[in-house]
């Protein structure tokens, strides 16, 4: 399955890759124009509000397309607009370009995002056939790895090439990811018994992802996780800049070791994938989020910061194994794109809330607020226990993909 699989394995890494170099590149840029930590989450934010006012628009469009075709198209606008980024940053280097421009590009980069994504997920569940939680376990085993490369590469090439030529480079593995979707076969088009209006689709996508139990619970699951990811993608600029008065290149560590801890995880789950089911995952996962955000709040060395991101990025790995695994049974393929479109909707909710913080809360330092944020995992990972008891009494078997 491994061999079998590379393709789809080498398009998810080079497409995380490009993420997480393209978070640490804009992070670090807009700190060095404003220098105010507020304005990088209102440029992360794009790509938030968007996933919440179109994601379930472009649900429908997904399900009804071929997904490697629009896989590539997504990786071409998210490398084309980064790759416009790097010609501004040339073109007023010494200078420092407007604001304006980085939320401009970085609402053009989120399109792609919003059309690459849920591809992505149909694409892997596809491959995925014969062993899917394996299946899904390698994918994300190769998309921390990019996430490791690209945040630790955007640190370095910060401090070797500039910003300009670190875009450039991010916007090369863009690029590279939609020639990797080129080199899978053309099967990933999963046709409709009867064809039925978008707002139909689209409807029917909302219903199931509300009404049935098990994606309930992994959607909650996932949306605890990923505030977490953009917590750190809003908050640990700051942290490391202002409260651990940190050069470029050793916050590109601490970036990269959020992935560093999702790809031991990672590791473990391919070999022992059998051994632990979703929902366990899922569980212990969230508590361990909590006490590991709880934990790197405390943080004033960069061994502690390293270390707390690390369990942080391991539990953010057991919750997404868990929800993704859980998901991807439970839905037919044909309807994946709106399933997950939905869902990155309301992570687009959540994330919102979490990059606007530093605007609602200017006199909280980052570190406090890590620790509500770590009070309010807490909370949620007493309501997704409640969900799972709950969900054993109506759960309903997965459906066979088709």
């Amino acid at each position: 399955m491994l061999f079998g699989g590379v393709p789809v394995y080498a398009m998810l890494f080079s497409m995380q890759c490009a993420r997480s170099m393209y978070i640490v590149l804009v992070s670090w840029f807009v700190l060095q124009i404003t220098g105010d930590i507020a304005s990088v989450g209102k440029v992360l934010i794009c790509w938030q509000l968007l996933a919440f006012a179109v994601g379930p628009f472009i649900g429908p469009l997904i399900d009804r397309s071929r997904r490697r075709t629009l896989f590539a198209i997504g990786e071409t606008i998210h490398g084309s607009g980064v790759g416009f980024l790097a010609l501004i940053a040339l073109v007023y280097s010494p200078d420092r370009p407007p604001i304006s421009v980085l939320y401009a590009t970085a609402c053009f980069v989120s399109v792609g995002s919003l059309l690459s994504y849920p591809s992505s997920q149909a694409l892997l569940q596809v491959a995925g056939k014969r062993s899917l939680m394996r299946t899904v376990s390698f994918g994300i085993l190769f998309g921390q790895v990019g996430n490791i490369v690209g945040a630790t590469a955007g640190g370095l090439c910060l401090a070797l090439v500039g910003v300009a030529g670190s875009l450039t480079i991010c916007a090369a593995s863009s690029f590279l990811a939609a020639l990797f979707a080129s080199l899978l076969p053309n099967d990933d088009r999963m046709l409709q018994t009867r064809p039925a209006p978008h707002m139909q689709d689209l409807i029917a996508g909302l219903t199931r992802t509300v009404t049935n139990p098990r994606l309930k619970v992994a959607g909650c699951a996932l949306l605890m996780a990923y505030a977490s990811a953009h917590a750190s993608n809003a908050l640990l600029a700051g942290f490391a800049r202002y409260d651990l008065k940190l050069p470029p290149n050793q916050y590109g560590w601490i970036a990269a070791m959020y992935s560093g801890g999702g790809l031991i995880g990672s590791i473990a789950f391919v070999g022992f994938c059998g051994m632990a089911s979703e929902r366990l995952l899922i569980a212990l996962g969230a508590v361990l989020l909590a006490c590991a955000t709880a934990a790197f709040s405390t943080a004033h060395t960069v061994a502690q910061a390293l270390l707390w991101q690390g369990l942080i990025g391991l539990s953010f790995m057991m919750v997404r194994t868990g929800s993704d695994a859980t998901i991807l049974k439970t839905v037919a393929n044909r309807m994946v794109g709106r399933i997950r479109a939905n869902i990155d909707a309301a992570i687009g909710l959540v994330a919102v809330v979490i990059y606007a913080l530093p605007s609602l809360l200017p006199g909280v330092s980052a570190r406090h607020i890590f620790v509500g944020l770590a009070c309010l995992f807490a909370g949620a990972s007493c309501a997704i226990f409640w969900m799972q008891w709950s969900a054993t009494k109506t759960v309903r078997p997965p459906c066979r993909h088709e």
